[in-house]
């Protein structure tokens, strides 16, 4: 007869086992070194969606079993991150307590790596890495697999669902990576595959649509905010094309530490207020990617307002080539017209 599972979660919170934690690190997946493997390649299975906070298991021919006779004892020094794992930065907090749980309870879940260029490469465990960094240990327990390159990011963004403190963001950028590489062909298998609702993954890659600046502000600080909130500001931005600063000014107070629920009241207050006092609302000049000026034309319709957004330009060459413009606009003003000149 085969015996329940035991459920460890409170013995983990209570810090007498170590928690069993995916991988962690600050590189972007978008821009991964290139798979020289087929981009389609077979994922191990999945069983079930992995609880929070839990490693899920991945079933297949590289994995091992629970014993820990298949590890064996690796040097420190010699272990790299993956380029395939989703984490754009780690809590240094939340490492503390794991090396203190590592520290009293030993290591009691070997890391997994694969041998590249003489060198063990991640598979999953980067957090365990840093801290038995910070502990100062010289070696740690590990199974080494053999894995394709193809085969290695696979495995690693399996292993990453669940882990301790993932964003939307970066469940984001793990899900358009399984897109872009081939690894699911739909939103639904990617849902499938990582043990996600189709709401979650739909919602963390419209994420990825905001403008350029507000991805930006997302790739410095991943916990900003979540795919809910991601929502909002997508329908702000279709709903006030126009408005676009207000917005992204809405979403810079939540990198100074406001609440999200306030974000929405605070854009609407603020576009509100652009109508009460009059004039246009204010153009928008970018180069594709980045904004450059606003243009806004006052609300007598007798001037306009030019705003560089860019620190670094130079305004008085920038002075020079409008007036050369203004002088040939002049030119091409009718004969006609008042002279103003003389009032």
């Amino acid at each position: 007869m085969s015996r329940a599972p035991i459920k460890v979660s409170g013995l983990v919170a209570s810090g007498r086992i170590a928690a069993r934690e995916g991988d962690d690190q600050r590189k972007p997946l978008v821009g991964a070194r290139t798979v020289s493997a087929p981009s389609v390649v077979e994922l191990p299975n999945r069983a079930e969606p992995p609880q929070t906070g839990e490693t899920p298991p991945a079933a297949g021919k590289n994995d091992h079993p629970d014993s820990r006779k298949d590890a064996r004892k690796i040097s420190v020094a010699e272990i790299i991150d993956s380029p395939y794992q989703p984490r754009l930065k780690y809590d240094p907090e939340e490492i503390d307590r794991l090396a203190e749980t590592m520290d009293t309870a030993a290591h009691a879940d070997p890391i997994k790596v694969r041998m590249v260029n003489g060198k063990y490469e991640l598979i999953s465990g980067h957090r365990r890495i840093r801290a038995a960094r910070s502990l100062g240990w010289t070696e740690i327990d590990a199974y080494v697999e053999e894995l394709t390159d193809g085969e290695a990011q696979a495995k690693t963004l399996l292993l990453a669902v669940g882990s301790v403190g993932l964003t939307d963001y970066e469940y984001a950028l793990m899900f358009a990576t399984a897109l872009r590489q081939g690894l699911c062909k739909t939103q639904r298998e990617v849902a499938s595959y990582f043990g996600q609702s189709t709401v979650k993954v739909s919602g963390c890659l419209d994420m990825l649509k905001l403008p350029a600046k507000i991805v930006r502000m997302l790739d410095s600080k991943p916990d900003l905010f979540g795919y809910q909130t991601g929502a909002v500001i997508k329908k702000l931005c279709a709903d006030y094309p126009d408005n676009l600063l207000d917005i992204e000014r809405g979403v810079q107070r939540l990198m100074e530490g406001a609440a999200q629920n306030s974000l929405k009241s605070w854009v609407l207050q603020a576009i509100k207020g652009q109508a009460e006092r009059g004039g246009s609302e204010p153009n928008l000049i970018t180069n594709g990617r980045r904004l450059i000026f606003t243009t806004k034309i006052s609300a007598d319709q007798r001037s306009v307002v030019v705003n560089c957004k860019v620190p670094d330009l130079d305004i008085a060459a920038f002075e020079k080539h409008l007036q050369a413009w203004l002088e040939l606009q002049a030119k091409e003003v009718s004969s006609s017209a008042p002279d103003e000149t003389s009032e």
